[in-house]
Formats: structure tokens, C-alpha cells, sequence
């Protein structure tokens, strides 16, 4: 007798145990299968999870390294030491342009004056003035018109003398050796000026019945030297360089009235520290008449 049409009805019909069996190639590829499924989720949920940075870079067709900008800004009140420039590009990007950017001190009329101020780095600056031929023996051979200085003397220029001009150096100093004729020439440009001032003093109130000495003359010029110039070898003087606050050789430090008034950082040729001196000058002489 058939089986009931009910009965006969299973859509979940099962094999039976006995007829299922593992095989090794079987074991095989469900190992490879599992291990293929783990790395795909761990790439996938890292890949996730994780962030890249991506970066786009355009450069224009200019072929220069450099990019000139003129402009022209006038300020009355502020120095030139304490004017900076920054560039800010549209990225944010922010660039100190200082040190390649020239100045001119003004006058009380806007009137731009001589000397140049100006940034420098280091690599920029002129170390010496190589219009200078003679050696620093050769301009010794009639004596030192840059006196050299102690502690001891150092206090009595600065007592004695309005304006004081002194190079700090060290005598292994490569730098320092070669701004030497440069300073001897500025000290002996310095002394003539002032036996320029005496003579011309002595042309216009001739004096008959007096003759000046050679003692006279030389205090008379004393008196009439628009600066004096110094210099320090800090290798025999290290206290006092140190005490000074000298930190690279060479230093070339410039006083008025016994107080320093800052380091020197321009072109090192004789024009560019005359217009330096003749700049602090009338700065000082303005502040008198102020």
C-alpha cells in the first residue's frame, strides 16, 4: 500500500550521514577559502577604518628661481630696524622677506637720506672692503690711528668721547684679520677729518703771537674727532668681552654718550661705515636739539 500523498510531501528532505565523507582536497580548499575570507575582512575594515592624505601639486611656467616685487612704503615715525616684511601665500604659507628687502632712513622731511639700511644675512654682508690694497703692516708703518683697548681704557674713551666706535676681534679669526685694514683706514679717514677741522680752524683765527705745540695740536684734534675708533682683542681680553655681551667675532659695537647703542651689521667697506657713523650722528645731534 502507497505511502499518503501528505506523507511523500518534504521540501527539507536530509542526506543521510553515511553517505557524506571529507577528502583531503576537500580540507584544502575550505582551509584556503577561510583563510582568503579573514585576510579580505581585515584589508576591508583596516582599509575602513584608516585615512590617506592626498596631495595635488601645480607649478606655473615660470623658469625663474627668483620673483621681483617693487613697492614703495614710507613710514615717519618708525625705524628702520623695526620695519619687517612677511609674505603670505593663499595656502597660508608664511615667509619673512626682511632680509632681502632695502631701506632708507628719512629726515624730518621726508627727505631719503644716505645711508642704506638693510636686513643682511651673513652671507650678504661685505666682510671688508676690498678697494683696500695695503696690508694692515703697511698702514702700521706710521703708527695705529685704531687705538687698541682695555677694560681700563675702554671706560675712559667712553668717558672722554662722544661717540665710540670699536671692533671686538679675536686674532684667529679669519674674518677679523681681513676687516683689519678696513678698520685702520676708517680710523685714519676719522683722524684726517678732524686735522682737517683744526687746520681750517687755525686758517681762519690766525694767531700771531702764539704758536701751537705739537701737544696742542694733537689734544685740538682730540677734540674735533667726529668718532673715535677702537678695537679689542678678545683673546687677551676675555673678561671684558664676555662681560660685554660679545658672542661672534668680529663685533663692531658703536656708543654715544657712554652707552651702546647696537651692533653694526651692514656692508663692512670704509663708505658704508662713514654713512653709519655720519647717520648715528645726526641722529644723536637731533635728539639734543629735540
Amino acid at each position: 500500500m502507497g505511502r499518503p500523498f501528505i506523507a511523500s510531501l518534504d521540501m527539507y528532505r536530509k542526506v543521510p550521514i553515511d553517505l557524506l565523507e571529507g577528502t583531503r582536497r576537500g580540507s584544502i580548499l575550505s582551509t584556503m577559502a577561510v583563510f582568503t575570507m579573514f585576510t579580505l575582512f581585515f584589508l576591508e575594515t583596516k582599509a575602513f577604518l584608516g585615512s590617506t592624505l592626498a596631495t595635488n601639486l601645480a607649478l606655473d611656467s615660470n623658469s625663474d628661481s627668483q620673483i621681483r616685487v617693487n613697492f614703495n612704503i614710507t613710514m615717519m615715525d618708525l625705524k628702520c630696524e623695526f620695519a619687517t616684511i612677511d609674505v603670505v601665500s593663499v595656502l597660508g604659507t608664511q615667509q619673512n622677506v626682511t632680509q632681502h628687502v632695502q631701506k632708507f632712513p628719512i629726515d624730518q622731511y621726508g627727505v631719503r637720506q644716505r645711508y642704506q639700511q638693510r636686513n643682511l644675512k651673513q652671507h650678504d654682508v661685505q666682510l671688508f672692503d676690498s678697494t683696500i690694497e695695503e696690508t694692515i703692516e703697511e698702514l702700521h708703518a706710521d703708527g695705529e690711528d685704531a687705538i687698541s683697548l682695555d677694560e681700563t681704557t675702554l671706560n675712559v674713551a667712553l668717558e672722554e668721547n662722544t661717540y665710540v666706535f670699536v671692533d671686538f676681534f679675536a686674532n684667529w679669526c679669519s674674518h677679523c684679520r681681513d676687516l683689519a685694514p678696513t678698520w685702520e683706514t676708517l680710523a685714519e679717514v676719522m683722524y684726517e677729518v678732524a686735522e682737517g677741522r683744526v687746520d681750517q680752524f687755525l686758517e681762519d683765527n690766525p694767531h700771531k703771537e702764539h704758536e701751537y705745540s705739537d701737544e696742542d695740536y694733537q689734544a685740538a684734534v682730540a677734540v674735533e674727532l667726529p668718532v673715535m675708533i677702537g678695537k679689542v682683542d678678545c683673546v687677551d681680553h676675555h673678561d671684558l668681552c664676555m662681560k660685554t655681551g660679545i658672542r661672534a667675532y668680529p663685533t663692531l659695537k658703536f656708543f654715544v654718550d657712554g652707552e651702546e647703542k647696537g651692533d653694526y651689521r651692514g656692508h663692512r667697506t670704509v663708505v658704508e661705515l662713514a654713512h653709519f657713523i655720519e647717520t648715528m650722528e645726526k641722529e644723536h645731534k637731533g635728539k639734543d636739539t629735540d
